[in-house]
């Protein structure tokens, strides 16, 4: 019998399969509803893999398991867009410069001392916010405000040092098994110039330095290189068959000729280096794909995943097929608003799937799963008719 791991990664590969698989991204229903004290008991104390078997759904597996307790010390970085997890295949330190880390259960406040001056960041994530299931805290001071900023800034990762933990991916591709594909976690911006974007300055002040001092951002990205180098690396050694690269593009933020100058070319070069290590290169599209589709393709991305289509975006599933060319595997289709009844009637629900399973014909190259992820308020009725109807396909 075919497991999951074997039915995921075939599809992934383009490979010829039976039934379309069904992988819904679980992991923040969960911890929402723990955070609520309205977890079902019968998910008590599970973890994704787990949550995945109890549904007997295949297990979204990518990057790493967000329901585990986590170190303080982990996300004392994550404000400069560097996110430890125990589960990735490598860790990243700042070496030979001193930092101080308030770390409580709301907020990080981080101060790292440069020769430039410091670089601080401070985020927040109430209790409140993960009832609403929400995974990102919310910055409230950002590392780049200026191009004043940008010399320390660049200091600090010319004093990362990447360290791989083929070992803590091992116990997460183990925990994993063959209930999902454990996607080896690499940079969550593709490319230096994304991680400015995306994480290192707030996005209307980035609109307007991109605009005003190009040069000067360039001049810092390229100074990233390394760092990111030190991360392709890490995922490359890894024992990793699949390989997340990148996340959160859109058609207004990430405009083509952005994505075109600026991250395509991390992106080709992630996709040769893994290529000829025999993996896969996985990357997020969960935003408006129209315009940009192709450049995935193009860059040989192999697996876009979290792909959303209408309501939430303009492309229906026909549309999304054309977008992203017919060699790239899609994984997504499910908007998340489609579970829930405040915002789809049954009626509704029930000539959304008939048409989605139209417009994906016979799935190939297709992973379903829920764009972005279960909501909290997610009807679990309307989640296991899923299960069952694309089990039927």
């Amino acid at each position: 019998m075919t497991t999951h791991h074997q039915h995921l990664l075939a599809a992934m590969r383009g490979q010829q399969v039976d039934g379309v698989p069904w992988a819904p991204r679980m992991d923040l229903w969960q911890i929402a509803l723990q955070a609520r004290g309205a977890l079902p008991t019968r998910f008590a104390g599970m973890h994704t893999a787990d949550i995945a078997r109890q549904l007997d759904v295949a297990c979204h597996a990518v990057r790493g398991d967000y329901t585990l307790t986590r170190p303080s010390e982990d996300v004392v970085l994550r404000g400069l867009g560097i996110d430890n997890h125990p589960d990735y295949p490598y860790r990243v330190e700042i070496e030979g410069l001193s930092i101080e880390a308030d770390v409580a259960p709301e907020h990080v406040h981080t101060v790292v001392h440069t020769s430039a001056g410091d670089v601080t960041t401070h985020l927040e994530l109430t209790a409140q916010m993960k009832a609403e299931g929400i995974s990102l805290p919310f910055v409230r001071q950002y590392p780049i405000e200026t191009v004043a900023d940008l010399e320390r800034v660049a200091e600090v990762f010319e004093h990362c040092r990447v360290i791989p933990t083929p070992a803590a991916y091992a116990q997460f591709h183990q925990r994993i098994g063959e209930a999902g594909v454990a996607v080896a976690s690499g940079p969550i911006a593709a490319s230096p110039m994304h991680l400015v974007l995306h994480d290192l300055m707030a996005m209307d002040r980035f609109f307007y330095l991109y605009a005003d001092e190009p040069e000067a951002l360039r001049s810092f990205a390229t100074r990233l290189d390394p760092f990111y180098d030190a991360c392709l690396d890490a995922v490359v050694a890894s024992a990793a068959e699949v390989v997340f690269w990148g996340a959160n593009y859109d058609r207004d933020l990430t405009w083509p000729p952005f994505l075109e100058q600026e991250i395509a070319p991390w992106l080709r070069r992630v996709a040769e280096r893994l290529h000829d290590a025999g993996k896969l290169l996985l990357t997020h599209c969960d935003g408006e794909n129209d315009g940009i589709g192709h450049v995935f393709a193009d860059c040989g991305v192999d697996v876009v995943e979290s792909v959303c289509p209408t309501p939430m975006t303009s492309l229906d599933h026909q549309a999304l097929r054309t977008a992203f060319g017919p060699d790239v595997t899609i994984w997504g289709g499910v908007p998340s608003v489609a579970l829930l009844e405040a915002s789809m009637s049954q009626q509704d629900f029930s000539t959304y799937v008939d048409d989605l399973c139209e417009q994906i014909g016979d799935g190939h190259r297709w992973i379903l799963g829920v764009s972005d992820n279960v909501p909290p308020d997610a009807d679990m009725a309307r989640l296991e008719y899923l299960r069952e109807r694309f089990a039927a396909s």
